[in-house]
C-alpha cells in the first residue's frame, strides 16, 4: 500500500518546466511557499472542490477528517485518541510525520510531546493531599491530575485552564501547572472542567488548528471568505479556486497569476503600493 507522501515521479519531472513560471527561474532561490518532505512535491497537487455550499457542512467535513486523522493514529500506534490529537496537534496534523517520528524514537517523542508513560507522582487514593497551587489540604477524591500524577483542586485546575483557553489557541498544547513538569493535558479533563463558553472557544482552536497547521491546507485569501482550500496529489498548477469564487496562487496568495512568477507579482505589487503612496502624499500637499 503506498503511503500519502508517495508520488509519481515522473509527473514531477514533467511539471518542472511550469514549476519555473511560479519559481521565478531560479535555481538557487527558495520558492515563497516551500513544503517539507512530508508534504511530496508541491507540483503534484491541485485543488479538491468540497462537496457543499454550506458552512456549517464544512466545518463538519474538516471535523470528520480532523476525526478521521485522530483515529488512524489511535489505532496504529494503540494509544488513545486523547493521546493521538495530542501527537497530530504537536506534528502539525501530519499523520505520516507522526509515523515516522513514532516509530523512529517513540520514547524520545513521548517525552518532546509530554506523554508519559508512568507518573512521575504517585497519587495514593483515600489520602489528604495538598493542592500544588492553592496549597490547601484536600481528600484524594477531590484533586485531579494529570498523567504525571502532580495534584490540584478541581477549583485551581478549572481556574488554569480556563486562563489557557480565553489566552488563545495556545491551550491547544497544555501542560501540567507544575513549572518542574512537561505532562500534557488531554482533551478529556478540559472537556471535563470547562464551562460551555470555554468549550466552544476550544473546539474553535482545535477545528481551526487542522487548516491553519497543515502545510496542506490553506483560508482562501478573499476578504470576507471563511472557506478553506486543500492541495492533493493531482496536478502541477498552482492557480486554485475557492468555492466563493476567488481564484489565488497557492503559492503566495496573490490572485491567480498564472504563468507570471510570484517573484514578479510580488515586485509589482510593492511598485503599485509605492506609487499609490507617492499619489497620496502629493495629495494631501495639492
Amino acid at each position: 500500500m503506498e503511503s500519502e507522501d508517495e508520488f509519481d515521479m515522473q509527473d514531477a519531472n514533467a511539471s518542472a518546466e511550469e514549476d519555473d513560471f511560479y519559481s521565478g527561474g531560479d535555481d538557487d532561490a527558495a520558492p515563497a511557499y516551500a513544503f517539507d518532505s512530508d508534504d511530496a512535491d508541491v507540483a503534484d497537487y491541485e485543488f479538491i472542490d468540497n462537496d457543499s455550499d454550506d458552512s456549517d457542512d464544512l466545518v463538519s467535513n474538516r471535523h470528520q477528517r480532523q476525526e478521521e486523522d485522530i483515529t488512524r493514529i489511535s489505532t496504529v500506534l494503540s494509544i488513545s485518541k486523547v493521546a493521538a490529537s495530542i501527537l497530530l496537534r504537536f506534528y502539525n496534523w501530519s499523520v505520516s510525520k507522526v509515523h515516522d517520528e513514532w516509530f523512529a524514537d517513540e520514547e524520545r517523542v513521548r517525552k518532546a510531546v509530554g506523554l508519559l508513560e508512568k507518573p512521575a507522582v504517585q497519587f495514593p487514593d483515600g489520602e489528604e493531599m495538598t493542592c500544588g497551587i492553592c496549597f490547601e489540604n484536600y481528600p484524594s477524591d477531590r484533586l485531579l491530575a494529570a498523567a504525571c500524577g502532580h495534584p490540584f483542586c478541581s477549583s485551581c485546575w478549572t481556574g488554569y485552564i480556563s486562563t489557557a483557553i480565553n489566552d488563545g489557541p495556545g491551550c491547544l498544547m497544555l501542560r501540567c501547572p507544575d513549572p518542574s513538569c512537561g505532562a500534557a493535558v488531554g482533551q478529556d479533563m478540559i472537556y471535563l472542567l470547562s464551562s460551555d463558553e470555554d468549550k466552544v472557544k476550544y473546539n474553535r482552536y482545535f477545528i481551526r488548528s487542522y487548516v491553519e497547521d497543515n502545510r496542506k491546507t490553506k483560508w482562501c485569501p478573499a476578504p470576507g471568505c471563511d472557506y478553506a482550500v486543500d492541495f492533493v496529489v493531482g496536478s502541477g498548477n498552482y492557480d486554485v479556486t475557492c468555492r466563493c469564487s476567488y481564484s489565488f496562487c497557492w503559492n503566495c496568495t496573490e490572485e491567480a497569476h498564472r504563468p507570471v512568477d510570484c517573484d514578479t507579482v510580488a515586485k509589482w505589487v510593492l511598485k503599485n503600493s509605492a506609487e499609490s503612496e507617492n499619489m497620496n502624499w502629493y495629495g494631501s500637499r495639492s
